[in-house]
């Protein structure tokens, strides 16, 4: 059981949930905040394309929250690991 490699594992993976939160913010800045209720085809064209960037945020979020419970439950495994390795090298 090495450690380093567990603990290198846990960094991509914080690395891979830190552009996912990075992504998200930009996506976040391209989004139109104004509320567009006329019914000519230009506004249309932006409804759409706030539903489709809304449906990709709502993925974002999934991914992001997954990634983030991964990352949280592999950290306390590894730290699990290491107060159990370190516990059985002190009797020996």
């Amino acid at each position: 059981m090495n450690l380093m490699i567990h603990l290198g594992l846990c960094a991509s993976l914080a690395v891979a949930l830190v552009a996912v939160y990075l992504y998200r913010h930009w996506l976040e800045n391209h989004d139109d905040p104004y509320i567009h209720l006329h019914n000519d085809s230009h506004d249309s064209n932006i409804i759409q394309t706030q539903t489709v960037l809304g449906k990709r945020l709502e993925m974002v979020d999934r991914v992001k929250n997954g990634l983030l419970v991964a990352v949280i439950v592999y950290a306390v495994a590894i730290a699990a690991m290491g107060v159990f390795l370190a516990w059985n090298n002190t009797g020996s």
